[in-house]
């Protein structure tokens, strides 16, 4: 994966030429079994664009009826535009299942793959061994947060339930393991549990009650 393709390339072609200084930072968050949501930013310095506003510089290279069809149910597109950066973020429209995903991130040239065997979840996606991609960009991550705790990883640096791999780094391969977490499954049972002993408890002794009151 030399560099980024489709969307990313098509959309900052025109911007690229003005600045090497690009940052893009991409995510997958496993929710849940065979469910999943992503995101992608990509930002750069507003200096870059030498008083230039970005969307007029972005619509006069792109097509953004053709892009906006491209990425139209998938990924929802806003724009980035603070003190120092501008940019674009997409957000996936949906959770989606683990195949939606992947072929959602192929729009950006990210070949990711999703997997679970009901105790953990496994993500990889090829690497290069070399530059992951091109010298225009200065920062380019990409993290995976898994419901419960970090397995294993190869390539990435751990924080918590995220691993996140430095793309401008690169690795031979992108691989990362997390376990299921069943807290929340145990804590909803758990308050299932407790209402119905709440109902049987107030049904039994209520009628007592009323007798005793009369």
């Amino acid at each position: 994966m030399k560099r980024l393709f489709s969307v990313i390339a098509l959309a900052f072609a025109a911007v690229l030429a003005l600045s090497g200084c690009v940052n893009m930072n991409a995510e997958v968050s496993i929710q849940g079994d065979d469910k999943a949501t992503g995101t992608v930013e990509v930002t750069m310095e507003k200096e870059a664009l030498q008083g230039l506003e970005f969307k007029d510089v972005l619509a006069s290279q792109v097509n953004m009826d053709e892009l906006n069809t491209q990425l139209a149910g998938v990924w929802n597109t806003t724009e980035i535009d603070n003190a120092e950066n501008v940019g674009l973020s997409f957000t996936t429209a949906k959770t989606m299942s683990f195949t939606e995903l992947a072929d959602a991130f192929s729009v950006f040239g990210f070949p990711i793959t999703l997997s679970s065997n009901g105790q953990e979840f496994s993500f990889s996606m090829p690497g290069s061994g070399q530059t992951a991609v091109d010298s225009s960009f200065t920062e380019a991550n990409f993290a995976v947060s898994f419901p419960g705790a970090v397995v294993s990883t190869s390539g990435g640096t751990v924080d918590h339930h995220t691993v996140t791999f430095d793309l401008v780094q690169g690795a031979e391969t992108y691989q990362a393991t997390g376990k299921v977490d069943y807290s929340l499954i145990y804590s909803v049972i758990f308050g299932g549990a407790l209402l119905i002993l709440t109902l049987v408890f107030v049904l039994a002794f209520s009628p007592r009650a009323v007798k005793e009151a009369h």
